[in-house]
């Protein structure tokens, strides 16, 4: 598991263990600034009963349930994923629920099927980081959400990502060469502006600090250190230093590492 290098979500379907992303993703739900942040990126939609709602970037479909809730037994949501893997495992997962109230597509939020102004809501949470196009995509996103509807993203800056660790050029390089291997590493500080330019009005922003355990720490930096290491970026003597004082660092009670994560929601102007 700690092998997965969460760069490359793009490529989940090629993966030879694509089971591992959906595992990356079961754990990432599990963190406690995520689960604390969900309610807030779904009061940005301003969800009730029977409204139609599009969940971008899907994966194995949780988030979809839990709107599905809001909506009710008269409203709908459609989860939408690039990767057919995730769309397999949440149509099993949820094999059990009314496909005419929930559905999931594989699909590109780069360019979505949907007719304009097919939804009353839009959501992303954790996607446009990984989008080649995330200016074009949440212009799809604008595109398929009815006139006065809402959009709410969620999303990280990895420049923002710090661990407090002796070794300060080792985790700037980590840092600067995780984000720089995302498609879009500073999307985060971006949606503001790419929300006013799609013509969204009433823009709200919020920022939260994500704290993470030196275990999910692992789980999330594992992978791309593995490769950084073969590419050069990062000596493998500088990555065994800063996972021996960062363990040292749990053990005594005193590990911290965090990253910036932002809320923005808008409602489409006519």
């Amino acid at each position: 598991m700690a092998n997965v290098d969460v760069t490359h979500f793009t490529s989940v379907d090629s993966d030879t263990d694509p089971r591992q992303f959906q595992r990356f993703l079961d754990e990432g739900n599990a963190v406690p600034g995520i689960v604390a942040s969900k309610p807030l990126i779904l009061q940005g939609l301003h969800l009730k009963p029977g409204l139609r709602v599009l969940d971008v970037g899907c994966g194995t479909g949780a988030d979809v349930m839990a709107i599905a809730g809001q909506v009710g037994p008269t409203g709908s949501v459609v989860g939408v994923d690039a990767s057919d893997e995730m769309i397999k495992e949440a149509r099993s997962r949820y094999a059990d629920q009314d496909p005419t109230r929930l559905a999931f597509e594989v699909g590109d939020v780069q360019n979505l099927c949907f007719d304009s102004e097919t939804f009353d809501a839009c959501r992303a949470e954790r996607v446009l980081m990984h989008v080649p196009n995330a200016p074009r995509a949440i212009s799809e996103m604008v595109r398929v959400t009815r006139t006065g509807g809402s959009l709410s993203i969620f999303d990280f800056d990895w420049d923002t990502m710090i661990a407090d660790s002796p070794h300060k050029e080792t985790t700037r390089k980590i840092t600067r060469s995780f984000s720089d291997k995302m498609k879009n590493g500073t999307i985060g500080r971006q949606l503001a502006r790419l929300f006013k330019e799609n013509g969204l009005r009433d823009v709200t922003v919020s920022t939260t600090s994500i704290f993470v355990s030196y275990d999910f720490l692992g789980l999330l930096l594992g992978g791309h250190l593995a490769n950084a290491q073969i590419a050069g970026i990062v000596a493998p003597s500088e990555v065994h230093e800063w996972w021996k004082d960062l363990g040292a660092a749990d053990k005594a009670g005193t590990f911290h590492c965090s990253f910036t994560a932002f809320i923005v929601a808008g409602a489409k102007g006519s």
